[in-house]
């Protein structure tokens, strides 16, 4: 049953095309793309999983973001297809329909659905209007699995509005508050948002950098808590600067977050459920940065790496610090066949002091792909994996946003095996 669910909603996707063309579309422009990783995971701890064999999570610290995705990654696929719908002389409206799956083969959804008219304003040829829910123009770094900044939600917006100097975007999106609080009654679920995106990009700093700013600022659509004294509202500036050199590239990003924000805009492992904090009795603030990139030392030698650190300072004292760091050299040993090696280490301290969760991994892979190089996809994979993770501490109440109790010293050492692939196109 699950099977069929997924072959009809996959081809309810591949058969947009035709479908628009029967309806008076222009087809000159259909654009299929998508991404897939999926394999089994088996571990040596027993308690996982209640001791199946295999894990249905991924290892990373406890109250971490992200983790080190080198054989350390949940099933996830995703489909898209893009066509013109209408055109007229230049002007050109695009539908994007896009389905995705979770970690059980068959769960189906839809992801992106969402139109825009390009070349409709006579002195921005390439400025767009657009409506509807997608992923919008999102930041990540690959290897420990974060999009820092992602404002993916309904919104309507305005991009690519050519100002000289630099690109501009404007968007106002409609994201869910994330907050629930399983201890308290009275607590409504989290409450529909305004998150107000306005980005400067492509702005030149050489031929081979770039720069690009932006100001997102939320708050509820009903800030009526009654007597609580709590968060409705907060902003975060975020910047990136991105250089290209000889021997490859670097991606520096600095943001800085208030209240509402103080979690920043990061959708990860751990992290997605902290987006938005608002309906919390607390204020603060954040910072953070993340710099990644690769390095190709010669045709067959290159490493990927990452170094991430997050300062979140709250007035009640529920925040922590944050540092992950990481590095994946891969040799090629010809065209189609690579050994990686992943090595990352990653720490959460509590803010009041009750201590410290961290982990160690490191990752053994051998890999056959399509051509040489770090981003070289499909990538089939062989793995295994040695892991130690301590905890000093976990959440009270609320598992992302409860006052951080000690429990003591905690050590789970772990060795994983397994297989995967990672395809995109």
């Amino acid at each position: 049953m699950k099977y069929k669910m997924l072959t009809k909603a996959v081809g309810i996707a591949l058969a947009l095309s035709p479908a628009i063309a029967l309806a008076g579309a222009t087809v000159e422009n259909v654009v299929y793309s998508g991404y897939g990783k999926w394999g089994t995971i088996f571990t040596d701890n027993d308690a996982h999983n209640n001791g199946k064999g295999e894990r249905n999570d991924v290892i990373r610290a406890d109250h971490g973001y992200g983790n080190f995705r080198l054989g350390n990654e949940m099933n996830w696929w995703e489909a898209a297809v893009k066509a013109d719908v209408w055109k007229s002389g230049d002007a050109v409206f695009d539908t994007t329909l896009m389905l995705g799956s979770g970690d059980k083969w068959g769960d189906v959804s839809t992801i992106q659905f969402w139109s825009a008219g390009h070349n409709i304003f006579a002195s921005q040829p390439n400025a767009k209007v657009w409506v509807g829910e997608r992923f919008y123009r999102r930041h990540e770094v690959h290897m420990i699995d974060i999009k820092y900044w992602d404002t993916s939600s309904t919104g309507i917006g305005i991009e690519d509005w050519d100002l000289g100097f630099a690109n501009a975007h404007f968007a106002w999106m409609a994201p869910n508050s994330s907050y629930t609080d399983e201890t308290d009654a009275t607590n409504d679920g989290g409450r529909t948002l305004h998150n107000i995106d306005v980005r400067l990009s492509d702005i030149v700093i050489s031929d081979t950098a770039d720069f690009t700013i932006g100001i997102n600022y939320i708050f509820e659509n009903n800030s009526d808590h009654g007597d609580k004294d709590v968060t409705t509202s907060g902003a975060m500036l975020s910047t990136l600067y991105r250089q290209a050199w000889q021997y490859g590239s670097n991606s520096f990003a600095f943001q800085y977050g208030t209240d509402g924000l103080a979690g920043g805009l990061m959708s990860a492992e751990g992290g997605t459920s902290r987006k938005y904090s608002t309906g919390l009795e607390h204020d603060g603030y954040s910072w953070r940065f993340f710099n990644s990139g690769d390095l190709n030392l010669s045709e067959d030698f290159q490493v990927m790496y990452s170094l991430a650190y997050q300062d979140k300072n709250l007035d009640n004292d529920y925040g922590d610090k944050w540092l992950s760091v990481a590095a994946r050299p891969q040799y090629a040993w010809n065209e189609f066949m690579s050994t990686a090696l992943e090595v990352g280490y990653e720490n959460v301290e509590a803010q009041n002091g009750a201590g410290n969760n961290d982990l160690f991994k490191i990752t053994l892979a051998q890999t056959f792909q399509a051509g040489k190089g770090t981003w070289a996809r499909p990538s089939l994979r062989l793995f295994a994996t040695w892991s130690d993770k301590g905890q000093e501490y976990e959440r009270n109440g609320n598992k992302d946003y409860g006052e951080p109790v000690s429990v003591g010293s905690r050590n789970v050492e772990e060795f994983t095996f397994g297989f995967n692939m990672e395809t995109w196109w």
